[in-house]
């Protein structure tokens, strides 16, 4: 590459370095003498395909536009040109004359705290600009700080949108989803950061730890940590006064919550040190600080004087009636503030229990409930399930049912057209008689056979031997406490089922109702195609898949690895069944399988393939579903995605459910404090958790999932506050005083 001329305008004469993804270059500008040098940073993109180059293209310039944006700033490298040549992206950013902060440390070891104080005031104000454009850098380190040469400013470089670049452009596999990947440095990068979920106050942790190095001399590995908070310890390693202390411990909170949220309050605790708090914690409150000064003086001056009014503080009326009312009612601003600071405690108290996950028991046997009373749509006329029932088995004599038998059906469903038949049995061990002609049945191309991933104490089952990758799916379920299963893992990996390798496969799985309905789908020339606001998800057809959080609706803390989404029951019954001797006794219509999905699994309990659902509390008869049918539970639910458009379920973010559960909490408050009667409050009481309960419904049946226990309890608490509180202040007691 040295000597090459890029763009007609870029002449390569130095390797700065190179990586999986390309390499960066020194270049001289031809076209601007005044600027002789600038930096070349080259992606070249894995696949060729032209769907592939079209999404890389679109990514490119969407952050090639985030680049041009930053670089407005003085303190940033500019983006000169950004360009395409032989299906390979380039980008041209000015060449910064300067020393990187890191080849100042390794000079002098460390910095005195005025130069690391100057550090700190340069990089937030960079910081405060490239945070008001709505860009987390994601690499703040010494390395990516340099003293410009003409005026000792500092210049931030190498942002994580250019390595965003780098994964999504060159990472990215057609047809495939891709995890978030943590960008930054470690040691550095934020424990949030690392783990893909970069905030603004990352950033702010990043910088923070820079100074610690500058202070200390040692890098961020070197120092050693606090058992319980994970806080790197470095004061006794530096010479540095207890405020800048205090602004770089709280930059390097562990937790992001307890960090400076800006740039700009960061920099104003810079400015104004003898205003830094020791702690967060604030005072405790008094009834003085919600009344008035004159209402509290006009009380006092009553119960000092002689009164013939009957409004007059006298040694049958407490102070609280004088103050607060003849009917020993708070009014006013009190009676707001009685109910915002119960409405308060009971939402904390309601998040903190959540947390816990002690709510997370109710909360999905309430989302069993919803899903009970949802309407039933009927049968899905797309799928066939032949059922391997008890009758099967006695008439075959044996189970599993030989090779030869299963052969026999496969066959004879062939003959009808299936679009495509899902063998939902582990065949890797051989059945006699009849395995050549098994082997032979599974070999057609539209037969999907299964694989066990297993788990920590269960081994993996490989499919078949001779299957191809991509006619395999595996068959495990994601299952919740209690052993009921709501959710859908469509991808898995290694990590994910704690075993290296199936059949030395690769490590990235497809789930066995994923590939049944990509199957079908190819008919409509349907498949995975990676999202446009976001390529690291998926969408298929109009519909796009978010994959599950651990947090979402009424979970707390789940294990959401992998791929999952929340299954959508179509009703008890999913789809029209036929046994295994009626396929072999030749009872069934060809219309019935003709451009079908076909699930052969078995349904005899003996088989014990058997696992709890939502409906299984509500059903003593058949408290739990067969295996093969909630593969197509799950089929159906992606067929419905991708070919009617119908979402999968959505959630709302912490914060929306935080402020659900304080609306509640609130609402709950208010009644009881001003409804006085009763059988009146009881009765509102009632009707205000039906509506809530009908207002949720109303939200699933739109397949949005929100907290419903949580608001409930936090209602019915606030309201118990507000009931004792205002009994409290209604007896004549001396617990508040009289004159």
């Amino acid at each position: 590459m040295m000597g090459t001329l890029l763009n007609g305008r870029f002449r390569i004469i130095q390797v700065l370095g190179s990586g999986g993804f390309g390499q960066t270059y020194i270049a001289e500008d031809i076209l601007q003498p005044d600027r002789p040098q600038c930096v070349i940073k080259h992606f070249k993109p894995a696949y060729q395909e032209p769907g592939f180059l079209q999404i890389a293209r679109r990514l490119f310039a969407t952050e090639v536009e985030t680049l041009r944006k930053l670089g407005s700033h003085d303190q940033i490298p500019t983006l000169l040109a950004d360009f395409e040549e032989n299906e390979e992206f380039y980008l041209a950013q000015e060449y910064v004359e300067g020393q990187p902060l890191s080849d100042e440390l390794a000079a002098a070891k460390r910095l005195e705290e005025a130069t690391v104080t100057a550090l700190l005031r340069d990089v937030l104000q960079v910081l405060t600009f490239v945070h008001q454009n709505n860009v987390i850098h994601r690499d703040i380190k010494p390395g990516n700080l340099i003293r410009r040469q003409r005026d000792g400013k500092f210049v931030l470089i190498d942002f994580g949108a250019v390595k965003e670049i780098q994964t999504q452009i060159t990472s990215m596999v057609p047809g495939q989803t891709e995890l978030t990947v943590g960008i930054g440095t470690h040691g550095y990068g934020p424990s949030e950061q690392m783990m893909g979920k970069p905030r603004y106050n990352s950033d702010l942790y990043a910088l923070g730890m820079t100074a610690i190095t500058a202070l200390t001399g040692l890098q961020p590995f070197q120092l050693p940590t606090h058992p319980e908070t994970g806080e790197a310890i470095w004061c006794d390693q530096a010479q540095v006064s207890p405020g800048l202390a205090a602004i770089l411990t709280k930059m390097t909170r562990y937790h992001f919550s307890q960090r400076y949220q800006t740039a700009q309050s960061a920099l104003y605790a810079l400015d104004h040190p003898t205003e830094i708090v020791a702690d967060d914690t604030q005072l405790p409150m008094t009834l003085s600080t919600y009344l008035p000064t004159e209402v509290l003086n006009r009380a006092l001056d009553r119960a000092s004087q002689p009164q013939t009014d009957q409004l007059a503080l006298t040694h049958s009326q407490p102070l609280s009636e004088s103050v607060l009312g003849v009917d020993n009612r708070p009014r006013g601003k009190l009676a707001r503030v009685a109910v915002g600071i119960a409405s308060f405690a009971v939402t904390g108290l309601i998040l903190g229990l959540r947390q816990l996950g002690w709510l997370q028991p109710l909360e999905l046997a309430a989302y069993d409930r919803l899903v009970q009373v949802s309407p039933d749509p009927g049968l899905d006329h797309r799928l066939l399930v032949v059922g391997i029932t008890e009758a099967d088995i006695a008439a075959q004599k044996r189970f599993p049912v030989a090779d030869h038998t299963l052969a026999q059906a496969i066959t004879t469903l062939q003959t009808a057209k299936p679009r495509v038949i899902g063998l939902d049995l582990l065949r890797d061990i051989p059945q006699p008689p009849g395995r050549t002609e098994f082997l032979a049945a599974i070999n057609a191309p539209n037969v999907i056979a299964i694989t066990n991933l297993g788990s920590a104490a269960t081994p993996a089952a490989p499919a078949p031997p001779g299957v191809p990758l991509d006619r395999i799916g595996f068959n495990d379920f994601v299952l919740d406490p209690g052993d009921v299963l709501r959710r859908n893992l469509l991808f898995a990996d290694s990590a994910v089922n704690h075993t290296a390798t199936v059949d030395k496969r690769p490590t990235t799985f497809y789930s066995f109702s994923l590939r049944l309905a990509l199957t079908y789908l190819a008919n409509q020339k349907l498949s995975l195609q990676p999202r446009s606001n976001d390529p690291g998800l998926f969408q298929l057809g109009k519909t796009q898949f978010s994959p599950l959080e651990s947090q979402a609706g009424g979970y707390q803390a789940i294990d959401a690895r992998g791929y999952q989404v929340l299954l959508k029951y179509r009703g008890r019954a999913i789809a029209r069944q036929v046994s295994l001797s009626d396929i072999l006794n030749g009872k069934v219509q060809p219309d019935w399988v003709k451009d079908k999905v076909v699930l052969i699994g078995t349904t005899a309990p003996s088989g014990k393939d058997l696992f709890s659902t939502p409906y299984s509390a509500a059903s003593d008869e058949t408290p739990r579903m067969a295996g093969v049918l909630l593969h197509a539970q799950m089929v159906s639910q992606l067929l419905d995605a991708a070919l009617e458009g119908r979402s999968l379920f959505w959630f709302w973010s912490e914060w929306v459910e935080a402020l659900w559960i304080a609306v509640w909490a609130a609402i709950g408050g208010a009644l009881a404090w001003y409804i006085r009667q009763p059988m009146v409050l009881a009765l509102s009481g009632t009707l205000l958790l039906l509506s809530l309960a009908v207002i949720v419904f109303s939200l699933f049946l739109q397949q949005g999932w929100i907290p419903l226990i949580a608001p409930a309890f936090a209602a019915t608490a606030t309201g118990g506050l507000v009931i004792a509180y205002r009994g409290y202040w209604s007896q004549p007691s001396d617990k508040v005083g009289r004159s």
